[in-house]
């Protein structure tokens, strides 16, 4: 997942830097040109795709011959050790069946209300506590990522006196760490979705607060700037790679627990529907707030909210991210020892 979403946060972050070379040294249509560029690209990436259903009549003899192997969630879920020692304490799991008690197992979902009745998969998606923190952490990520896009290329061309050249530039220091999205990802499987998502909130809490001593124009202001930048995408990173793997290693559990519901579908399409909506919503309210704060406050008021929303965002991500997966890295250090 870090390697996956790495591409997303590069090319969020260098679309600014790329637009304003191209705008700088070319104009504004070219800007255009590029856009359509890289949309027919991904049309035509897309339309070569080979499907996962198309793919099954040659990837079964392999998959056949792997079934021993400790990389698929599948076989992580299997594991005697996480079923059999801690199945029942996983937060999330109020709609399965296998962590009910004995007495409320025969009530159905759809006998409870009539949004269970029609939105029954819905419904355990949106009751899943570890999941909807992991769509809420990467709702603050995006929000903190679109509230520079709305407010860095401003401050520095006010603060530095920077053309479209050098506000694109400045992009660069944020959007570096992306590169890394696969350390972040095995940092994450290592020592736990919860531990690296909380590293990410205090990372990027520590850069944003910093980043409120850059008042003038100075070669060490500008310095100090992108290594703070460099501090916050770093913490950015942190928090999207092991949260997005945390939603999707719960979507496993509850299609799991809840097989009779999801059926042969499945619950990743919703999960990650539900994933673009909060993206979504945060690349409008990201910029929204901050532009607003930034043109009726200052720079240091800005940085400001954005650091208290890592401060209370945290705050869940402790409660509830990690669950099963945690315990089972857990016992498997245990069992090392």
């Amino acid at each position: 997942m870090g390697f996956v979403f790495s591409g997303m946060t590069g090319g969020f972050l260098l679309s600014p830097f790329l637009a304003g070379i191209v705008y700088a040294k070319a104009g504004y249509f070219p800007v255009f040109a590029m856009v359509i560029t890289v949309l027919i690209a991904d049309l035509l990436l897309r339309v070569t795709m080979i499907e996962k259903r198309s793919a099954k009549q040659w990837d079964k003899p392999r998959r056949s011959s792997s079934r021993g192997s400790t990389n698929s969630v599948e076989d992580f879920q299997a594991s005697g050790q996480v079923h059999g020692t801690i199945a029942s304490s996983h937060p999330s799991r109020g709609t399965s069946q296998a962590a009910m008690p004995p007495g409320d197992r025969s009530k159905s979902p759809t006998s409870e209300s009539w949004f269970l009745r029609q939105f029954p998969t819905t419904t355990i998606i949106f009751r899943s506590k570890r999941l909807m923190t992991a769509v809420f952490g990467i709702f603050v990520y995006m929000t903190i990522t679109g509230s520079f896009d709305a407010v860095l290329a401003q401050f520095v061309k006010r603060t530095f006196d920077f053309d479209s050249a050098g506000a694109g530039l400045i992009f660069i220091a944020l959007s570096a760490p992306a590169i890394f999205g696969i350390v972040y990802g095995t940092l994450s499987d290592r020592y736990g979705p919860r531990h690296i998502a909380l590293t990410g909130f205090a990372t990027s809490a520590l850069g944003l607060a910093l980043s409120i001593v850059i008042t003038h124009r100075s070669t060490a202001q500008i310095a100090g700037l992108s290594i703070l930048l460099v501090l916050t995408g770093t913490g950015l990173n942190l928090i999207l790679t092991p949260l997005s793997a945390d939603m999707f290693y719960e979507a496993a559990i509850l299609e799991e627990d809840n097989a009779n519901v999801f059926g042969e579908a499945g619950s990743y399409a919703q999960v990650y529907s539900l994933l673009c909506a909060a993206l979504g919503l945060a690349t409008a309210v990201g910029p929204a707030w901050t532009g607003l704060m930034y043109e009726k406050t200052n720079w240091g008021v800005t940085m400001l909210t954005l650091v208290l929303l890592c401060f209370l965002s945290s705050i869940p991500v402790f409660l509830y991210t990690g669950g099963r997966q945690e315990n089972a890295i857990a016992l498997a250090e245990d069992d090392q020892d």
